[in-house]
Formats: C-alpha cells, sequence, structure tokens
C-alpha cells in the first residue's frame, strides 16, 4: 500500500516539475523597455540596415524573443541588441553592396531579414551557423548582449552566407 502511494505522490510531482522549467515570460519592465527602444533607437538601425542593401528591404524583428527576462535595464545600451546583431548585420550588407553587381544580387535575391533568438538553436560564436539565407530571407539568429567585440566576426558571417547565397 505505501508503495503505491509513493509511486502516485511521485507521478503526482512528475507532473508539475515542467511547469516549474518553464521558461520564464517576458513581464512589464522587458515589454516597457523593448517599446522604448524600438521608438527610441531601432529606426537609426532599421534605416542604416536599409541604406546598406540599397533599398528598403523589409526587416521583422521578433522582439518578443530578442527579449530576454531579467535584461530590461540593458535594452537601452548600444551593446545589447546594436552592436551585436543590428550594427554587424549593416556592415555585412555593406560589404556585400560595395559594388554593382553585389547591389544587384542582392537587390534580386533579398526579399526580407527577419531578426531573431532561439536559445536552443543559436550558436554561441560561430555566428555564420546562426545565419540562414535561404528563399530569399536572411535570417538572423543571435543572441544579444553576448560577445559583444566580435563585430568583424559577425559581419564576415553575413558576408560569407550572403556571398554563398547570392
Amino acid at each position: 500500500m505505501i508503495s503505491r502511494r509513493l509511486a502516485l505522490a511521485a507521478a503526482a510531482t512528475w507532473l508539475c516539475v515542467p511547469a516549474a522549467w518553464a521558461e520564464p515570460t517576458v513581464g512589464l519592465a522587458e515589454r516597457r523597455a523593448i517599446a522604448a527602444y524600438r521608438q527610441d533607437r531601432y529606426p537609426a538601425l532599421e534605416k542604416a540596415i536599409q541604406e546598406a542593401a540599397g533599398f528598403p528591404v523589409p526587416v521583422e524583428v521578433a522582439w518578443d524573443q530578442l527579449t530576454i527576462p531579467g535584461d530590461a535595464q540593458y535594452y537601452a545600451d548600444d551593446a545589447y541588441f546594436g552592436k551585436t546583431i543590428f550594427e554587424p548585420l549593416a556592415a555585412g550588407l555593406k560589404e556585400i553592396t560595395k559594388d554593382q553587381m553585389g547591389r544587384d544580387a542582392l537587390h534580386k535575391a533579398l526579399k526580407s531579414i527577419r531578426v531573431r533568438y532561439d536559445e536552443a538553436s543559436a550558436r554561441g560564436s560561430n555566428y555564420a551557423l546562426g545565419l540562414k539565407f535561404e528563399g530569399g530571407i536572411l535570417d538572423v539568429n543571435w543572441r544579444p548582449f553576448a560577445n559583444v567585440a566580435d563585430f568583424k566576426p559577425r559581419v564576415d558571417a553575413v558576408v560569407q552566407v550572403l556571398e554563398k547565397g547570392l
């Protein structure tokens, strides 16, 4: 009788564990901070990306995926999103479009850019593995605010992935 009760209690405990392990949701502080960032800082970064591309390429940002619970106070820091995602992306596009051949190829092939962060599939400092260029969509899956000094490796990854796909 005791072993059945023990087994039942253990099963009930295991049913509750996934709820405790669930990913934390984005709170009010993060939503406010991301709204301020989108209003105050992001428009200039989006403009830089589009100018580097040489045309108004649509940039879709999955803000809910880029926000990391507990980091709201850092969002306004240029190093959080700008230096680790948007600026290297713009610099990589600028490198591709440095001549007419690159501008024509990019304009013909690039339909949109998607920026997101998926912790399960983002590849640390192997930035090329965090990029995909398929069906005209450049998918950027990089962790914000990580390895801030790795600007050039990020730019090189953008160039490498785009050159291969153009």
